[in-house]
């Protein structure tokens, strides 16, 4: 095969694995619109513009923290307050890409930062299933690119759509959009569950975020319920490798 015809080859396979990304990834996708949706109308009925709104999903792009964000702003809290909060909320984001990290450290660090930003968690849970099913040690990036780009295309205009129709519904709750993104993360997580030891660790994850939201102010529960996950996994995967050891 030349040169010429390798090029050709590669530029098909990224096409290829682009694509595939978005087929993938849109049923989640169409999870993320009542979500997209509920955070527009809620950003204009907190006092932000059109414009700022989509700014926000633009620039920030992270589904939770806008939420957070824009109802604190409508409660007057101060800047430095918003960002601890919201970077709280977003602390996942560091344990997804540790562990999606091992198939892209051949990519360039261009990719890596355009992947990192483009990250959400249907995004990851897409990339990382699939690069899994390949058995390989390296993973595309034009898939996690395909994927992270349909999210923010979809985000971008669910949240365009529900800040133009802001002040025509007065609560957008009402209409069980509270429930569009629990729903979307249980249909991510349910057929990650392959094993007893993972669901051990989903249901030691789900016990302490449960306890925390009830027990303690604030959003430590996703913090505490990270660390408790990845506890609970690490000690059980060490169990499991001493047990796979000859005597």
């Amino acid at each position: 095969m030349t040169g010429e015809d390798s090029n050709t080859a590669t530029t098909a396979d990224n096409r290829h694995q682009f694509w595939l990304a978005l087929v993938k990834t849109w049923p989640l996708a169409l999870g993320a619109i009542p979500f997209g949706l509920a955070y527009g109308i809620i950003a204009i009925q907190a006092g932000l513009t059109v414009a700022e709104t989509m700014l926000m999903s633009l620039v920030v792009f992270a589904g939770a923290s806008q939420f957070m964000a824009v109802v604190m702003i409508q409660s007057g809290a101060g800047i430095p307050l918003i960002v601890a909060s919201t970077f709280l909320i977003n602390l996942r984001h560091l344990v997804m890409g540790l562990s999606i990290s091992p198939y892209l450290t051949e990519s360039t660090s261009w990719w890596q930062r355009v992947l990192a930003f483009g990250m959400t968690d249907e995004s990851y849970v897409t990339s990382v299933t699939h690069y899994r099913e390949q058995e390989e040690e390296q993973g595309n990036p034009y898939f996690m690119l395909g994927s992270g780009g349909t999210i923010y295309v979809v985000w971008a205009i669910a949240s365009l759509v529900g800040a133009l129709a802001g002040h025509a519904i007065t609560d957008p709750l009402k209409w069980g959009l509270d429930f569009a993104m629990p729903a979307a993360f249980l249909t991510m997580l349910l057929p990650q569950i392959v094993s007893r030891r993972i669901a051990a660790v989903v249901v030691v994850s789900a016990v302490v975020a449960t306890a925390s939201y009830v027990l303690i102010p604030g959003k430590w529960y996703i913090i505490l319920a990270v660390v408790a996950a990845t506890s609970t996994g690490v000690v059980l995967e060490t169990l499991a490798e001493k047990r796979a050891q000859p005597c």
